[in-house]
């Protein structure tokens, strides 16, 4: 089963979280596509936001450890945000398979990122895949 737009909101969230602003957590699912999810897969998007904030400080420091000369601060927000829920996928989401969640990640990169984001989401989380 696929969870891209799962993936997609709780990514939204985590962003809108991270650089704070106008829009609260709330309004993020209010002009999201929430209300096209089915149950499930509300579930599972507010399973990897919950997850991520959970672990946070284990999930950044994975991040950190596997992005060669980048700091945390240094990583654009919105690929930081995707590596977070890839990563949290990664070492606590077992039943799916690591190359979905590698191939989601770097199509949320692709469509919200900048022009290297896709390439630099992939390259951290197949580093992180080959220990994990």
């Amino acid at each position: 089963m696929k969870h891209t737009l799962s993936r997609e909101i709780a990514m939204k969230r985590l962003y809108a979280e991270t650089v704070g602003g106008a829009d609260s957590i709330e309004d993020v699912l209010e002009q999201s596509e929430r209300s096209a999810l089915s149950e499930e897969d509300a579930q599972f998007s507010d399973r990897l936001y919950e997850g991520v904030r959970t672990h946070l400080e284990e999930i950044d420091a994975e991040i950190e450890q596997h992005a060669k000369d980048w700091s945390i601060g240094r990583i654009a927000k919105v690929d930081l945000s995707i590596l977070r829920i890839a990563v949290y996928e990664l070492l606590y989401e077992k039943a799916i398979p690591v190359g979905a969640t590698v191939n989601e990640a770097v199509e949320l990169g692709k469509e919200f990122g900048g022009e290297k984001s896709a390439g630099f989401i992939n390259g951290i989380l197949g580093s992180v895949a080959k220990v994990h």
